[in-house]
């Protein structure tokens, strides 16, 4: 798997999917950290660059609207047409980065963003593994039970008094957890506190500034809230791609809402199937006629679960039965496609620490890859593992 490591150059903000309005006593709340943020600002520092050795205006890869703003100009599109068909090292990097206007997908993706302290990162507690709820109360993994029909596991009786926890876990925690253990949650210490996460929320007021004028709007003051990292800690990105990306990402990026600066840096791939030592994981599955499928990133399916016939041929399985699930709470995604200057739909996806419980017939290939991709038109599955229940 190859990693990056981004390091915070100051707060920064990912903002929720709420609609924002400066206006007096309004507050900007955080949102999901998406892999889709990472990978877009990947994407423009890499078109960036391109531009700047080429000569090239990044406005020239903006569709542009006519006055009407129901038709693109398709002159301009043309044009960059041309100019691909003639130029191989521009038509190669809208094929790696994606170009939806000219039909071009990314080849080019973040698979996963996790908390990291320097070079270890980690992951989201799993939805199944909860706390007792009451003093000094042990954390437990529930025990699934027939799936609703509506898709919502109903807790047995001996879970009525447990609660979620909100915190991380270790690479060989998680490991532990695919294997039928119950993971121990990493404890963070800053100063004399304890966190269960490496940043500390912190709200900045502001006020709307009008565009033409660049000047402030009376009385539309807002709070936005930012999260400030830890030192020493920062983000591992997993990503995938068809050439070396790493020369255009050293240095500054910008990243999230206002275009904090953050540093980036290429660290040493990983093999992960090696590090969870799925071989012998999957043999242990394979016995055992039944799986879980954990996400370790959002996810986003047509009909809120897993796609059963994708999943079926990336495992080189015969038939899957979904048997239960903790999905959890859903997130909403969206952005804005430069490409097509306009904002992308807001989406309902699955939120990362999703668990989804399978039995099946045949046997899961031993020589699977880790983690589970499956990027296919309205499936989004960037980093998913299987484990034992």
């Amino acid at each position: 798997m190859k990693r990056l490591f981004i390091e915070p150059l100051d707060v920064l903000m990912f903002r929720s999917e709420r609609s924002f309005i400066a206006r007096e006593s309004h507050v900007a709340k955080l949102g999901i950290i998406s892999p889709l943020t990472f990978e877009g600002a990947i994407k423009s520092k890499i078109l960036l660059e391109f531009c700047k050795r080429k000569g090239y205006p990044p406005s020239k890869f903006q569709v542009r609207k006519k006055r009407s703003e129901t038709k693109y100009e398709a002159e301009s599109l043309e044009e960059l047409k041309k100019l691909a068909e003639n130029d191989y090292e521009l038509k190669e990097l809208l094929e790696i980065i994606g170009y939806s206007p000219l039909n071009y997908p990314s080849k080019l993706n973040v698979l996963g963003v996790f908390f990291a302290e320097k070079e270890i990162e980690l992951f989201p507690i799993p939805n199944d593994v909860m706390k007792e709820d009451k003093k000094d109360g042990n954390i437990i993994k529930i025990k699934p039970t027939k799936l609703t029909e509506h898709l919502f596991i109903v807790l047995p009786l001996e879970y009525s008094k447990v609660k979620e926890i909100d915190g991380l876990i270790e690479f060989e925690e998680l490991k532990n957890y695919l294997w039928g253990k119950i993971p121990k949650v990493k404890t963070i210490k800053h100063k004399n506190a304890k966190l269960n996460k490496p940043y500390l929320k912190e709200a900045r007021a502001g006020i709307q500034i009008e565009r033409r004028m660049k000047t402030p709007v009376e009385g539309h003051l807002y709070t936005a809230e930012f999260l400030r990292i830890l030192e020493k800690w920062g983000f591992i990105v997993w990503y995938e791609s068809p050439k070396k990306i790493e020369e255009d990402l050293n240095g500054l990026l910008r990243l999230g809402g206002e275009g904090r600066g953050v540093v980036c840096s290429k660290i040493e791939d990983i093999d992960v199937s090696k590090k969870l030592n799925s071989l012998e994981l999957i043999k242990e599955i394979n016995e055992e006629k039944k799986f879980k499928l954990y996400l370790a990133t959002p996810s986003y399916f047509s009909d809120y679960k897993p796609p059963e016939d994708k999943l079926r041929c990336y495992l080189n399985v015969n038939n899957l039965e979904l048997v239960s699930a903790l999905p959890g709470k859903p997130v909403y995604i969206g952005g804005y496609d430069f490409a097509m200057n306009k904002e992308k739909p807001l989406k309902r996806w699955v939120n990362a620490g999703a668990v989804y419980y399978y039995e099946f017939k045949g046997e899961v290939d031993p020589n699977l890859n880790l983690p589970i991709k499956i990027i296919n038109g309205n499936i989004d599955v960037r980093c998913a593992f299987i484990g034992r229940w």
